[in-house]
């Protein structure tokens, strides 16, 4: 009988490539991984890996546990939303992983309408792949992540998706300069100093484009990482900036000049497919989805 931990092990060995990346997910140390591993080979009867130069590869034979692999931890997902399912009463705890503007929007509305059930709400902020990853090793139920609609997204296998809503992206000005926007659009902001995350970032691409198409190159004179701090240096008067609406911190939001023509932020809510059925997380994803429904309102 093949131990699950050490099926998940060999799973995200070969999707992620390296023990050092399969034990900086799991936590553990890359000797235990190792260890684990050749425990897996005893079960197995068969050699699982084979070292290629400094790269450790799987061989036909671990190939194939790998891809049965993917269906036994579905089944076991499947089996456990099952039997929750035949439970009378809906009850259980969900662990919903996030980023920090997500949860922070979204968790007290949602709280609220679990607070007639038994489900009760476990929050983790995380970034999208510690979050996808967390959610494909069991630590996580749901998942909310993102992407810029310029962008494409592609979901880890075992994973489905759903979405939540599109999030506007909003030009942040201090107020006296929202007349100039209101008549001119971004090129009244032509000659400002302008604030944006670092190289690399999404978000640069969005403001970047929306600045082109306005007929300019923006002049990028602070580099930050955080959407709430780009606010505040806004409101300080350091600068004017492109962020997602549900960024602005509510005490902020006076500095929204307008909403920019180019992107917007796809919100979703992912899960393994093996827990579609599970009472205690579907109550989660509908109240996720009626919160939504509410602020579109």
């Amino acid at each position: 009988m093949y131990d699950v931990r050490r099926l998940l092990l060999i799973r995200d060995l070969a999707e992620h490539g390296t023990l050092g990346a399969v034990s900086e997910l799991h936590g553990i140390t890359t000797s235990a991984v190792s260890q684990q591993l050749r425990a897996l080979e005893q079960e197995a009867g068969s050699t699982l890996l084979r070292r290629d130069g400094r790269v450790l590869r799987l061989t036909h034979a671990g190939q194939v546990l790998v891809r049965h692999a993917a269906k036994v931890l579905q089944a076991l997902d499947e089996a456990e939303s099952a039997v929750a399912a035949a439970r009378e009463g809906t009850s259980g705890t969900v662990t919903l992983v996030g980023f920090r503007t997500a949860l922070m929007a979204l968790a007290r509305p949602v709280l609220d309408r679990l607070r007639q059930s038994d489900v009760k709400l476990r929050l983790v902020t995380a970034i999208k792949e510690p979050a996808l990853n967390a959610l494909r090793a069991g630590e996580a139920d749901l998942a909310i992540t993102y992407h810029y609609s310029f962008r494409s997204q592609t979901l880890p296998d075992g994973l489905e998706s759903e979405f939540l809503v599109a999030d506007p992206l909003v030009l942040l000005a201090p107020p006296p300069a929202h007349a100039g926007v209101e008549r001119d659009g971004l090129r009244a902001l032509a000659e400002a100093d302008w604030i944006a995350a670092a190289e690399g970032a999404p978000s640069i691409d969005s403001l970047l484009h929306n600045c082109r198409a306005a007929g300019f190159t923006p002049q990028i004179a602070h580099r930050i990482n955080n959407f709430g701090d780009m606010a505040r240096l806004v409101e300080a008067g350091a600068g004017v900036t492109i962020v997602p609406r549900l960024a602005v911190p509510p005490e902020l939001s006076h500095l929204v000049a307008a909403s920019v023509a180019h992107g917007t932020r796809q919100i979703s809510v992912s899960r393994r497919r093996g827990t579609a059925g599970h009472p205690a997380v579907a109550t989660v994803a509908q109240a996720l989805k009626a919160v939504i429904r509410d602020r579109a309102r």
